[in-house]
């Protein structure tokens, strides 16, 4: 959906928008380390001083990822408020200046419109976790056999006998 800038009033603008995951998945290329199980709802409240716009709102869908320890893939419940500032560019040589500390918090809008499945899709990309996973307990994969440690123990001898590299640091006395 396209919302255009001359109808958001100063007075706001309250949205309910519906966006389909594949069409959010198409807009980042089909790139996406995750996929969406359930349409991306969002509640968008928007407002106008001048040149400048904010909007906030809460967006929730369900997403699979794949846990960064076991590789198993899980659904991960993505409920979480947003807030952006955005404004319109003015002439090429003010963008291409030096920015200043308080133009990093400041997204610009060239055109018209602003499209809500770029605004939706960079938000949830910014609220991801780095490292997801299943579970907090989670114990991963064995490194020498690979085998699901969450399972129970693979029974193979990891690093048994074998010196670390800093082994000889405990040898050191400090006087």
């Amino acid at each position: 959906m396209k919302i255009k800038l001359d109808e958001i009033t100063e007075a706001g603008l309250s949205l309910d928008i519906v966006e389909q995951g594949s069409a959010l998945n198409e807009i980042a290329g089909g790139s996406l380390d995750f996929s969406f199980l359930s349409p991306v709802k969002a509640h968008l409240e928007l407002s106008r001083q001048g040149r400048s716009f904010f909007i906030s709102g809460e967006i929730k869908t369900t997403i699979r990822m794949s846990c960064s320890r076991c590789t198993k893939e899980f659904d991960y419940p993505y409920d979480a408020p947003f807030s952006s500032y955005y404004e319109r560019a003015g002439k090429s040589a003010e963008r291409e200046s030096e920015l200043r500390p308080a133009d990093l918090d400041v997204n610009f809008i060239e055109g018209d419109e602003i499209d809500t499945a770029d605004l939706l899709l960079g938000q949830i990309a910014l609220e991801l976790p780095m490292q997801p996973l299943c579970a907090p307990e989670c114990k991963g994969l064995c490194p020498k056999c690979g085998a699901d440690l969450n399972l129970g123990d693979c029974g193979c001898a990891r690093d048994t006998g074998k010196e670390s590299k800093f082994s000889k640091l405990k040898d050191i006395k400090i006087k």
